[in-house]
């Protein structure tokens, strides 16, 4: 079982821009995200969207509408 730390209320994803021309861009997820997680105190680190644990992972919440 994977953990897919996009969905992590601790993760920031890393995007990637890929120029088609000069006026248009698409983004996409590069497979790395940013992780704040507590055991980190304050700092963060790069990890890979896809683990197989992780101790401080927290569904993100949705608002509702």
């Amino acid at each position: 079982m994977t953990i897919d730390c996009k969905t992590c209320e601790y993760a920031g994803v890393m995007f990637g821009r890929a120029k088609e021309d000069r006026h248009s861009a698409t983004y996409a997820p590069e497979g790395w995200v940013r992780c704040l997680g507590p055991r980190y105190k304050g700092r963060y680190y790069l990890v890979r969207d896809k683990r197989k644990a992780c101790l401080d992972y927290k569904r993100k919440t949705r608002p509702a509408q």
